[in-house]
């Protein structure tokens, strides 16, 4: 028997769909056994790369059991991991001394994926909740996991996904992004996605990206494209980004053109970081104040990353100079730092920022509960003076937690918007149910909002939550 699913909006068939359900129900049933197996093991993060071109039989199980049975939400054991991120200030107020003379803001959303139930249609509603929040900021920023090659149909992640898909959006969903040049303003495209539709689709993605007027960084159609740093300069402070991907899924980066594709694997200690130091003193050579770093990483369905990756952030700010990294890739949010270390370029000590994963920002995973809960963060960055010697801080940070809302119709259609999480919940409990969630999702809701109070932000958050 098939089954009638929808791209973009577009009826397709999928046959023996009963068929597809019993090898789900079969791979869900073994990795069940896994788990019971592998006991207490299974219950904390393990040092794995978490790269698809290099995983072995166990580490595949592994990552399967976390996909489609449960998310990770212990880090790993006897690290200090969870005290460490737990006992965070992430407090950004400037020094008494620090005199300010320009200001500007940058908003960071997650991961814009594709998939089955997330077309045109279904977003109408997307940003309803959270555009005063993401939009008004100076530099708008999300990480585009898609290539986007208008002479290819478009192709999402499935609703029931078991390997690494090869994605395609369209310009129409671009759109709901770029919003016409009044949405996000700059796109990463380094991640494990760069190369599925190829070298022609790299390519294509750029160019319709510059056709649109664009800013992007993390792939390259040249040699001289990766090593010209973009610096946007808002209110007189210049700000670069830089962008690097951990793996491309189960291909190479196109042989003798690496420049095509910032890949380094960054979930491995000791990986050489010699790229990203020639970025950065690239975009000093262009007078840039603050370095972003937007880094895909990080070990997919855990709450909390791995020693190795967090001994990486501290490494690209320490050695390479970068001054907040914006983490995505994990399909789940996880914690924020701020970390103190000395600049390599200038010699003083500063405080960076680092956020390990957003989290999902458009996407849809239909069986990781966690990917439900992303985080949109909005920092200040300040330009001044201490004792008349120039200086560039991050001065002030607001955390928006969000919900991905979604509705299936009978007619097959979907209603996929972005919910102000803690609005939504304050709501419930209020006896306000305008999203019409049902006994089970408001259960899921209050298990969610003790997931982001007690390990995705430190015990004290005061101030740093967004209001409305």
């Amino acid at each position: 028997m098939s089954q009638k699913r929808y791209i973009d909006g577009k009826p397709y068939e999928v046959k023996d769909g009963c068929t597809m359900k019993l090898k789900i129900a079969a791979i869900k049933l073994l990795l069940r056994l896994m788990g019971f197996i592998k006991g207490n093991r299974y219950k904390y993060s393990q040092e794995y790369e978490d790269n698809f071109k290099y995983m072995g039989l166990g580490e595949k199980l592994w990552w399967g059991y976390k996909a489609l049975i449960k998310q990770v939400e212990k880090a790993e054991k006897d690290k200090g991991i969870e005290e460490y991120f737990r006992n965070q200030d992430l407090s950004f107020d400037p020094p008494v001394s620090f005199k300010i003379e320009h200001s500007m803001t940058l908003t960071a959303g997650g991961d814009l994926s594709c998939s089955e139930i997330i077309y045109p249609e279904s977003t109408v509603h997307l940003w309803d909740d959270i555009e005063d929040f993401y939009f008004p900021a100076d530099i708008v920023c999300a990480n585009l996991e898609s290539p986007l090659d208008p002479e290819r149909p478009s192709s999402g992640v499935p609703e029931v996904c078991l390997t690494a898909p090869d994605l395609n959006t369209t310009p129409e969903m671009f759109e709901r992004y770029f919003r016409g040049g009044n949405g996000i303003n700059l796109f990463s495209t380094a991640n494990n996605h760069s190369l599925d539709m190829g070298e022609k689709g790299l390519v294509a993605t750029l160019d319709y990206m510059d056709s649109m007027g664009c800013i992007h960084v993390g792939t390259s159609r040249t040699p001289e494209e990766q090593m010209d740093i973009p610096v946007i300069e808002k209110n007189g402070i210049k700000v670069a980004f830089v962008s690097y991907t951990y793996s491309l899924n189960r291909y190479d980066p196109i042989p003798g053109k690496g420049y095509m594709t910032n890949m380094l694997r960054l979930n491995k200690p000791d990986t050489d970081l010699s790229l990203i130091k020639e970025h950065v003193k690239a975009a000093h050579s262009k007078n840039a104040d603050i370095i972003v770093a937007m880094l895909h990483w990080s070990v997919e369905f855990e709450t909390y990353p791995i020693r190795n990756v967090i001994d990486m952030g501290h490494r690209i700010l320490e050695e390479c100079g970068a001054d907040i990294i914006l983490g995505g890739h994990a399909h789940v949010a996880q914690p924020m730092e701020k970390y103190r270390f000395r600049d390599p370029f200038s010699g003083v000590e500063k405080d960076g920022f680092i956020i390990y994963s957003l989290g999902e920002f458009v996407s849809y995973n239909a069986f990781s509960r966690n990917s439900r809960l992303a985080t949109i963060l909005k920092l200040e960055i300040s330009k001044g003076s201490i004792n008349g010697i120039t200086r560039t801080l991050i001065t002030g940070l607001k955390v928006l937690p969000v919900y991905t809302w979604v509705r299936k119709f009978a007619n097959g259609r979907w209603d996929y918007r972005l919910v102000d999480f803690l609005k939504a919940v304050r709501n419930i409990e209020e006896g306000i149910n305008s999203y019409g969630f049902n006994t089970g999702e408001i259960k899921e809701l209050i298990r969610l909002k003790d997931l982001l109070y007690e390990k995705l932000l430190p015990a004290n958050c005061s101030g740093l939550l967004q209001e409305k």
